[in-house]
């Protein structure tokens, strides 16, 4: 019989307050009726969540996780708790988008002096980051896991490789044609980058990348939308604030922040769909160090192209693979003791006083010669 994951409707409020974290395979036994014939069923408990994704966990490839199993929130709250923590962390960004379209931002310059404090600022705003949308969240039953700060899970309660990879692969797809109507709208407007380009500027792209990946996947994508989901909001509204929220400091591309709302859309769905948001760190900060390395070392440009091909064509075959171990799955094991298989020795028990051995049965000897 095969169990019912439990809803987030018919299971009981977490205590907000709570200190201790189930452990994720915890699973609690449903008592049946007295003199019932039916075994008791065993369910997932709450802390099973997020759902494996992937076959046969998931009726459809585009199905989403239920919300987070904790206690609701009012709409005003859920509100005032993401737009505090957005303008928290990109109330800059957003003024600097502004002077940068008007074309006042002044182009970067420094050297280790100035970049380095730079960077330890924007890892030190990282870990910010997390630290106040898992504290914030942890008031409200949420925790880091219900945050999407953990891989996604397979039907067997492992951590779902091949989906995951998929997943940071449709994010890189999306990121390449957003990036396209991006540039094709944008024209000229970009952040301007500093006339010398040296290490030093390296080491702080690269830990700005770091920050970008976190701060915006963190904040924007999986606190957002848990945030909203807890409040019950429709999930069209929620769709709404999250790809609105992206677009505002990407505004310094003008027209191009379109590109920006295709990608931020789907970002939203593959978060919707595993509960994680590991693998969108990951690309995210990949897509944007690239981005600037490439600038220095412009054959980077073709490695860059050359991967992401690689990455989709290897992620089609593990797809098909496993669809293709879904239709024809492999013979159970022996269960007769038997280390024979082939024909006419077959994987099935053997019949009642039927002899095990080829000899007993009168086959011909060129069979176990």
């Amino acid at each position: 019989m095969s169990a019912e994951w439990v809803s987030a409707s018919s299971a009981n409020p977490e205590p907000a307050d709570s200190d201790s974290d189930p452990d994720p395979d915890e699973v609690t036994p449903t008592a049946t009726e007295p003199g019932s014939p039916e075994p008791a069923v065993t369910e997932p408990s709450r802390a099973s969540w997020p759902q494996p994704i992937g076959r046969p966990a998931r009726p459809h490839w585009w199905s989403i996780q239920k919300p987070a199993p904790a206690g609701p929130i009012s709409a005003r709250r859920a509100y005032l708790e993401v737009f505090g923590v957005f303008v928290a962390f990109f109330a800059a960004g957003i003024v600097a988008g502004g002077e940068t379209l008007a074309r006042r931002y002044s182009s970067p310059s420094g050297s280790w002096a100035v970049f380095t404090p730079a960077a330890i600022s924007e890892l030190t705003m990282a870990g910010l980051a997390v630290a106040v949308t898992v504290l914030l969240s942890s008031r409200r039953g949420i925790t880091p896991r219900k945050l999407g700060l953990r891989l996604p899970r397979n039907a067997s309660g492992g951590v779902a490789t091949g989906p995951a990879f998929r997943m940071g692969v449709w994010a890189i797809v999306v990121l390449a044609v957003g990036g396209v109507i991006t540039s094709a709208l944008a024209g000229n407007r970009h952040l301007v980058q500093p006339t010398v380009q040296d290490n030093s500027y390296l080491m702080y792209a690269t830990a700005a990348s770091v920050a970008a990946g976190v701060i915006e996947e963190t904040v924007v994508l999986a606190f957002v939308v848990t945030t909203l989901r807890q409040a019950g909001r429709p999930l069209a509204e929620i769709l709404a604030v999250a790809v609105l929220l992206r677009c505002s400091y990407h505004d310094y591309y003008g027209p191009g922040v379109i590109g920006i709302a295709v990608w931020a859309a789907l970002f939203v769905w593959l978060f919707l769909r595993t509960g994680s948001v590991i693998p969108l760190v990951v690309v995210h900060f990949l897509w944007d160090v690239t981005i600037f390395w490439e600038q220095r070392w412009h054959w980077l440009n073709a490695v860059r192209v050359l991967g992401a091909l690689l990455l989709v064509a290897v992620a089609t075959f593990t797809w098909l693979a496993e669809v293709s171990k879904r239709k024809n799955p492999r013979p159970r094991p022996n269960r007769s003791g038997a280390t024979y298989t082939a024909w006419p020795f077959t994987d099935e028990p053997n019949e009642p006083n039927e002899p095990n051995e080829p000899r007993q049965r009168g086959l011909p000897d060129e069979l176990y010669r």
